[in-house]
């Protein structure tokens, strides 16, 4: 309207009614360098000093100077306190060193500073696997889960947790939602195996083995795993020629000169209910390193 009336009053002078729209445009264009200067603030010269330090952490988490590292998280955390990042490498620091009381405290406080940042709660779920609190650990997995389906870390190391508790189908279905995104983790087809195992349904465990010995011809422990599943379905003759597999690989390979005799045996003179080869106890899935967050 206001431009309106000043073109109203002055027709015969258009040069004003120019002037007066170079005015307005040079004032949007301050007004909106304004917004951009709020909506881009600055970096903060704490976040700048954090991120230094978190750097220089990273570089000694790498070569395992964890007391080091821990020194270099924890001035990271006093320079950014509202960073959760910070706690996060602090955690893992802690962690690496053995201490995972106080892992656990980080990975907390990094829940507390930033409460959606799901960081927090996966590297707690996995310190509390290590500590053998799978409760625990489960809790922290299902919020995640619960938030976001597709979080493929927190199915994976959810599944774990219930292989150790013998939550065996649980375990089945989070390493489904993992195989989705990568068919060929042959650690995962191996666990899962186990857990199919564990639930006599042979065939789907002979698979998984088989699928490992197909991306790894030479894995002696895939072969090895898949003879004593056969024995379980009484095909001791398959069973036989893993052993013999694994014994082309390694000669000396003890695990494989006993499991062939006894197949063998078991041949002339089958038992309804053979010996249960021991499983080797599986180690955790890695625990993520510590990475700086530029400001």
């Amino acid at each position: 309207m206001r431009e309106e009336r000043v073109a109203a009053k002055v027709p015969a002078r258009p040069y004003l009614l120019g002037s007066y729209f170079i005015m307005k445009t040079v004032k949007r264009y301050f007004i909106a360098a304004a917004c951009a200067l709020i909506l881009a603030p600055a970096v903060r010269a704490d976040q700048a000093e954090a991120y230094k330090y978190a750097v220089e952490g990273r570089e000694a988490a790498k070569n395992k100077q964890w007391e080091k590292a821990i020194g270099f998280f924890q001035k990271a955390v006093k320079a950014d306190p509202k960073e959760a990042n910070n706690y996060n490498n602090l955690g893992l620091a802690y962690k690496g060193a053995g201490k995972v009381d106080e892992a656990i405290k980080a990975f907390g406080d990094a829940i507390q500073a930033e409460p959606n940042d799901p960081a927090g709660y996966l590297n707690r779920g996995v310190a509390y696997s290590s500590q053998q609190k799978y409760d625990k650990a489960i809790e922290d997995f299902d919020h995640l889960i619960k938030e976001d389906a597709s979080n493929i870390a927190a199915h994976r190391y959810r599944a774990f947790a219930y292989l150790q508790t013998q939550q065996w189908q649980k375990a089945v279905d989070d390493y489904d939602a993992v195989l989705k995104e990568k068919s060929n983790d042959d650690a995962v087809l191996d666990r899962r195996a186990f857990a199919y195992w564990n639930m006599k349904e042979y065939d789907k465990a002979l698979a998984d083995f088989s699928k490992i010995i197909e991306h790894k011809p030479n894995d002696k422990e895939a072969y090895l795993n898949r003879s004593y599943v056969y024995e379980l379905q009484h095909d001791f003759q398959k069973g036989v020629a893993d052993c013999d597999k694994v014994l082309s690989l390694d000669p000396n390979n003890a695990d494989a000169k006993n499991r062939k005799a006894r197949l063998e045996i078991l041949q002339k003179t089958p038992t309804p209910t053979p010996t249960p080869r021991p499983r080797r106890v599986m180690p955790p899935d890695e625990t993520p390193t510590p990475q700086p967050k530029k400001p």
